[in-house]
């Protein structure tokens, strides 16, 4: 077994459910903490210095990461995304004043197996769809944009055949669906969006209600493959 570095989390309570998630969806130990080092290491069979190694470490690192984020919009921030493009350091005026940045510390209440749960459900949905693999995977991306939900819309098209039958299997009316394909399309490039060049349409989601809209999106997706199992 080869353990790649995994990217840093900005909370320790994700690395906690990052790796309750793995040990289900793959293999108990596929990411763990690893002695002596600080953040997560995920591990995966094959050659260290063999390129599809490193990238069956991604692939499997994001895909975790995409199921934790389908179940709370808000987890599994990466330490680059909460400082936004930013490098490390504290913040300095020109006197020399410097302030440290530090994001608040989350803790999440979890009830009835509600984690492995879902856990269980992707690792079935994942072994038999391969549009639910690539939209978890898309899900666990860094700094994801709107052209990332919106292409996860995509792969739930294909999935239910058009947006009547995510409508009908999900649950998710078609005008949402709507609204979420319209302000990916006219955010402003600057706020996420997928087009440099815009009509006059308002785009009526802001990126972060994109964001809970596709963690509901994949929520019910995931646990459509428990009535299948």
């Amino acid at each position: 077994m080869i353990g790649f570095p995994a990217p840093a989390l900005s909370q320790v309570a994700d690395e906690d459910l990052v790796i309750a998630i793995g040990a289900i969806v793959f293999f108990p130990g596929c990411i763990k903490r690893w002695p002596g080092e600080n953040g997560l290491r995920i591990w995966v069979e094959g050659d260290p210095t063999d390129p599809a190694a490193g990238a069956d470490a991604i692939a499997k690192f994001q895909t975790v990461l995409g199921v934790l984020r389908s179940w709370r919009s808000g987890a599994g921030q990466l330490h680059g995304e909460r400082r936004a493009g930013l490098g490390e350091g504290s913040v300095r005026d020109e006197a020399g004043n410097q302030w440290v940045v530090v994001g608040p510390a989350i803790e999440y209440g979890t009830m009835g197996g509600e984690i492995e749960k879902l856990a269980a459900n992707a690792r079935h949905g994942i072994r038999v769809s391969q549009n639910l693999r690539n939209a978890l995977w898309l899900n666990g991306r860094p700094t994801r944009t709107a052209a990332d939900f919106f292409m996860i819309h995509e792969y739930a098209v294909e999935e239910f055949n058009d947006t009547k039958g995510i409508s009908a299997t999900l649950g998710l009316s078609g005008k949402s669906q709507s609204r979420l394909t319209k302000s990916a399309n006219n955010l402003s490039p600057l706020a996420g969006g997928r087009h440099a060049s815009k009509n006059d349409a308002v785009a009526t989601m802001t990126l972060g209600e994109q964001c809970e809209y596709i963690a509901r999106l994949m929520r019910q997706w995931i646990a459509h493959y428990e009535r299948r199992a």
